[in-house]
């Protein structure tokens, strides 16, 4: 039995799994910190330990080294009721360790988890949404999409890896999901950032999800917060990885790009 070292991490057990499309995988836990868990943080984060191959279980945490093995993950769905959420991850190839590893995943498998976090973003007062998605971040714009308002009317663009990642997003009517394909995971995400660019600019105030790879995300930030200049509280633009670079080098990366960034200011009157 694990017996972790800092009581806000616990153990998850796995369920099932389940193949929504050839590189990603949607896995169901039990933990009993998921019987605390809000109602309503579907779509929020939290931060992962999973075993080493050949092994049963994560190791013991180790507050010396848990921030260096720990990966951060969307929670899809949360049912407190029965202590159950799910998660759904990009799988393809051998890199990484959380990726391999739920790709031969199986029922009694365990896991560490953290308590989750939500995500810092809102939608309310926006007359129109825009979304811009690899697959990392359309589990967490899939949840954010589903809790539009069934009037809601904008588009989301999702890069994937082939055809077959399409997957079912109950997205309101109004919202025009395009699927994007892009066989190369190395590649640049030239065509999304076209689309998004090329998208219609609707009267009204917008709603921005932007999320995915670094690089992507950086010339997303530029555009809806330089070029078009949109409300802050209603933009929401996040790296969740960066191509070459580990979890914790790639916050350390963003952390330093942040860092750097100028301020923006309004011009003087």
């Amino acid at each position: 039995m694990l017996k972790p070292t800092a009581p806000r991490f616990g153990e998850a057990t796995v369920l099932q799994t389940e193949a929504l499309s050839p590189h990603m995988s949607r896995i169901t836990f039990r933990a009993d910190l998921a019987a605390g868990f809000p109602d309503t943080i579907a779509g929020g984060y939290l931060k992962l330990l999973v075993p080493s191959p050949g092994e049963p279980a994560a190791p013991e945490l180790d507050p010396a080294t848990a921030k260096t093995l720990m990966r951060t993950y969307t929670l899809r769905d949360v049912r407190p009721s029965d202590s159950t959420f799910d998660i759904d991850f990009v799988v393809h190839g051998d890199e990484g360790n959380a990726g391999p590893w739920a790709a031969k995943a199986r029922p009694g498998d365990r896991i560490l988890i953290s308590q989750p976090a939500p995500l810092k973003y809102s939608m309310a007062g926006a007359d129109w949404h825009l979304f811009a998605a690899d697959m990392s971040a359309i589990p967490a714009a899939a949840v954010a999409l589903e809790a539009l308002d069934p009037a809601a009317t904008g588009d989301a663009f999702f890069e994937i890896l082939s055809e077959d990642d399409r997957q079912p997003v109950n997205a309101p009517d109004g919202i025009q999901v395009h699927w994007m394909v892009k066989s190369d995971p190395r590649a640049p995400s030239d065509a999304l950032i076209r689309a998004v660019r090329n998208a219609p600019w609707r009267p009204g105030t917008p709603g921005v999800f932007a999320a995915g790879e670094f690089s992507l995300i950086g010339d997303l930030r530029t555009y809806f917060r330089k070029e078009r200049q949109t409300p802050k509280d209603l933009t929401y633009i996040s790296s969740y990885w960066k191509l070459g670079l580990v979890e914790p080098e790639h916050k350390a990366f963003k952390a330093q790009a942040a860092q750097d960034r100028p301020v923006s200011r309004p011009p003087a009157p």
